[in-house]
């Protein structure tokens, strides 16, 4: 039994607090299921994705029954699921929720479990396993040992080995998810744990650490920035909050500044801010790169410094920055802020490592510093606005050059793009060259508007699109984008958009090939294996599904197009149809 959402988002401040008080006891007998259903209401959580099987279905008919502000939403394939959770988790500010059903459900979430921890998005998958009294017989659909599948994916596997125990269980998972370094926590749920019976409990939802950056260390920072004159901010990470995003901003202008964010979170600052300079990682503009490296002062908050975020020139990975501590020192300090401490000093000894939580040491940066001139003399300060005024110049010539082989123009698909969305809009993408067009050419202006996975996933973008519209408030404009490639990993989603009455919009670049790696077998090989792709009539295929679909080959045919697409609800797509040639921008 499954009752699935209906035709409209459920925006998070939405959900209505279940019968059971989320800091109390009821004295009622119920089944562990119910304790399920029950802990996900008291919890606060909106959503839960899911597909029915094996396993679960004691806990999916609780959850229709006993918490029916829960909206559930039954994909076509867990990988799609686990996905949308994902992206629930990274928007939402808790734990995405999902359940997968035994072995052959479970073991399709890996990959987007291995997303939500490149992402460091906060998630829970429930996974049924066959009743304990079976353990170790090799039971129909199972695997005896979840530890060991999900172990190097996950921050945590726990196994709930008592109904009395769900509560407990559940609360640790929600810790260990939002603490730290944010991330996906498994917990196995045995069907007769399921079935049993035991009293209803519900833990209080935990309340997360928020250590802050000491005074001294503030004062270690101060002195850093006095005498730098080519200081850069990189911001990244996830569980930032609006307010402290927007002091970060503030920050930065004060103290002249300038800030780029890591790979995929270039929604973190305002593009139209002065002192947004661009975006590091795949794709990183060749100025901004030379300009990472000539930085004096690095103040890397909240985010990684791992290969992603440092490659370099040639795509080599730790080469953006200077790993070795004694030979940067000469040219260039670092500060490295997170909030878990196996990120600092991982690969990167800093100058100033500090274990805060971001919106706290931001927070207290500001407040220190709010009636404080610029951290820094008289000649630092020409110098540094000098810095800056550069550095942005580069980032407005980078986003307005640039060409496309074909009739269609990539670059005016994505200028028009940008144009007609609202700046609430969320983007999804998934991995692959085409990828690389949104990311140069649409702006963005609030933080929680664009979701792509650090994993290079194929697939992603679409789920991840359902899941954001499955909590955000209603009328919120959610674009997909896809390469033809990518969008068949997962087009079977197309179908439970429809049928979850989901407003969206997928854009399919179609250029017949993975045009990625058939780019990189060019460079590498000059010739390529295995790349090429069947023609495809996306129209048609999404037709199948019920979506209105439009196909567009040139240039001057996709401002009516898009402008139709938009005036529409429903799931709506558009088919680019470009040369098998086009990769990343030309020069």
């Amino acid at each position: 039994m499954s009752r699935e959402h209906p035709a409209g988002p459920m925006h998070p401040s939405a959900a209505a607090p279940s019968g059971a008080a989320a800091d109390g006891n009821i004295d009622r007998v119920v089944s562990g299921a119910r304790i399920v259903a029950e802990v996900l209401g008291a919890y606060g959580v909106p959503a839960v994705t899911f597909i029915p099987g094996e396993g679960i279905l004691e806990i999916v008919d609780a959850l229709a029954v006993h918490t029916p502000q829960i909206a559930l939403a039954s994909f076509r394939h867990e990988a799609g699921m686990a996905y949308a959770a994902q992206a629930i988790g990274q928007l939402s500010g808790q734990p995405g929720v999902c359940l997968a059903a035994r072995a052959p459900g479970a073991l399709n979430t890996t990959l987007a479990v291995h997303t939500a921890f490149t992402d460091s998005a906060p998630m829970v998958l429930i996974v049924g396993q066959a009743s304990q009294a079976i353990s170790g017989r090799e039971a129909m659909l199972n695997v005896d040992d979840f530890q060991r599948v999900f172990g190097p994916l996950a921050k945590w596997v726990g196994l709930i080995d008592a109904p009395e125990r769900i509560g407990e269980m559940f609360a640790r998972a929600w810790h260990v998810a939002m603490s730290g370094r944010r991330g996906p926590v498994v917990l196995v749920l045995p069907e007769d744990v399921a079935q049993a019976q035991a009293r209803l409990s519900i833990p209080a939802r935990p309340q997360l650490p928020t250590p802050s950056i000491a005074r001294a260390d503030l004062d270690r920072l101060r002195g850093m920035l006095q005498t730098a004159h080519r200081p850069m901010i990189i911001a990244g990470g996830t569980g930032w909050q609006r307010a402290s995003l927007e002091a970060l901003a503030a920050l930065a202008r004060r103290h002249v500044v300038p800030v780029a964010t890591t790979y995929r979170r270039r929604d973190l600052v305002d593009h139209d801010d002065a002192v947004f300079v661009g975006e590091i990682g795949i794709g990183i503009d060749p100025s901004l790169a030379r300009r990472v490296s000539e930085a004096d002062l690095l103040i890397v908050l909240n985010g990684r410094l791992g290969e992603l975020n440092t490659l370099g020139e040639g795509f080599k990975g730790y080469a953006l920055i200077e790993p070795d501590a004694k030979q940067r020192v000469k040219t260039q300090r670092l500060v490295h802020l997170h909030a878990d401490a196996g990120e600092l000093n991982a690969v990167y000894q800093a100058d100033l490592a500090l274990l805060a939580e971001a919106n706290a040491a931001v927070e207290a940066w500001h407040q220190v510093s709010a009636a404080d001139p610029p951290w820094c003399d008289a000649q630092a300060l020409d110098a540094r606005r000098q810095w800056m005024s550069v550095l942005r110049a580069e980032r407005v010539a980078y986003v307005t050059s640039g060409r496309c082989e074909g009739s269609l123009d990539l670059r005016a698909v994505y200028v028009t793009l940008d144009a007609a969305l609202d700046d609430t809009a969320v983007v999804t993408s998934g991995a692959g060259a085409y990828a690389i067009w949104p990311q140069r050419y649409l702006t963005h202006h609030r933080p929680g508007t664009q979701l792509g996975p650090k994993s290079g996933a194929m697939g992603y973008g679409l789920a991840a699109a359902i899941g954001a519209a499955l909590v955000l408030e209603p009328g919120r404009q959610i674009v997909a984008i896809a390469g033809d490639g990518c969008l068949m990993m997962h087009a079977e989603e197309l179908e439970t958009a429809v049928r979850l009455g989901i407003s969206l919009l997928v854009l399919v670049v179609n250029n017949r090939a993975y045009g990625a790696i058939d780019g990189a077998q060019r460079r590498l090989f000059g010739r390529t294996t295995g790349t090429e792709l069947g023609q495809i009539d996306f129209a048609a295929f999404a037709g199948a599904f019920g979506v209105k679909s439009w196909v567009v080959e040139e240039t001057p045919a996709f401002a009516p197009a898009l402008d139709a697409a938009l005036a529409q609800p429903g799931v709506r797509l558009i088919e680019l149809r470009v040369p098998r040639s086009v990769g990343k921008p030309l020069a």
